[in-house]
């Protein structure tokens, strides 16, 4: 039996002002309700959010550094619009990451992280018959996060993690155009998967360089015409 009187927890402490000032920012530009190019006023995010301007000044500094906003000082702060340059620089980044991820996962991968990638899809394929492509976009990339986990590779993943919000900005974006389908969100997720379970390395890599691709021509498919050069 345990001794209660021997167990001690740490109190629940809320998350600091900031950073749930920066989550709600980011949301709202993750989930599209901040359309590329809007403008972000600090003093409508402060009173919408019930916060002094410091905080939303600290927050837009951190997603500038994320590349989501854009400001300089003449103007003020706004959602970041990416173009061509943007999404080749960030498809060619991750690609390299990726391709290191897909083969450490192949060693290191546990039955654990299986059967995340199987929730995920299972939750994908209920947004899909939803309809809700914010959700499948932020569960695309939540499929990826596994396998930069499972990778075992702490450096690695603190790569992806800063380029992470940005291909969900790019999926957002993709996602409100109609060119989802059943292949793209679910089976080519699906063969990714079988590939990483059956420990197969020629697959898993394969099919990660196509899978990537055609995600990345995709993105610049969903990019308004004059973004595309």
């Amino acid at each position: 039996m345990v001794n209660e009187s021997a167990v001690r927890f740490e109190k629940v402490r809320p998350e600091p002002l900031h950073v749930q000032v920066l989550s709600q920012i980011r949301g709202m530009i993750l989930s599209g309700k901040a359309a590329p190019g809007q403008t972000l006023a600090e003093t409508e995010l402060a009173a919408q959010l019930g916060v002094s301007r410091g905080p939303i000044r600290d927050a837009l500094k951190v997603l500038e550094r994320e590349r989501l906003v854009v400001s300089n000082p003449r103007r003020r702060a706004h959602v970041a619009t990416l173009n061509a340059k943007d999404a080749e620089e960030i498809y060619s980044l991750r690609r390299s990451l990726e391709l290191l991820a897909s083969q450490r996962a192949i060693e290191n991968a546990t039955q654990a992280d299986l059967d995340e990638m199987e929730d995920v899809l299972g939750r994908m394929q209920r947004a899909l018959d939803e309809n809700d492509f914010i959700a499948m976009s932020h569960l695309d990339a939540a499929f990826h996060d596994v396998i930069y986990r499972a990778s075992d590779h702490n450096r690695l993943y603190q790569l992806w993690q800063e380029i992470r919000a940005q291909v969900t900005f790019f999926l957002v974006s993709r996602e409100a155009s109609p060119i989802t389908s059943q292949s793209i969100m679910i089976d080519e997720h699906r063969a990714l998967l079988e590939a990483l379970a059956d420990r197969d390395a020629d697959r898993l890599l394969a099919l990660t360089e196509e899978h990537l691709l055609g995600a990345y021509d995709r993105i610049l498919q969903a990019l308004p015409e004059e973004e595309r050069d």
